[in-house]
């Protein structure tokens, strides 16, 4: 699946890391995470449903 996603990622929300499952605890402003233990840095943007 490839395409465009906007939105606002709240590190908030953010418990583990999805490529270790290691908890993160380097938090930053823009709302990523760094892990510590893989150095995978992501953000998690929560999506809606579209309604028909």
């Amino acid at each position: 699946m490839y395409g465009f996603v906007s939105g606002i990622s709240d590190n908030g929300d953010i418990t583990y890391c999805p490529r270790c499952g290691d908890e993160p605890k380097t938090y930053h402003a823009d709302g990523t995470v760094t892990c510590d233990n893989c150095g995978f840095h992501f953000g998690v943007v929560e999506c809606e449903e579209e309604e028909d």
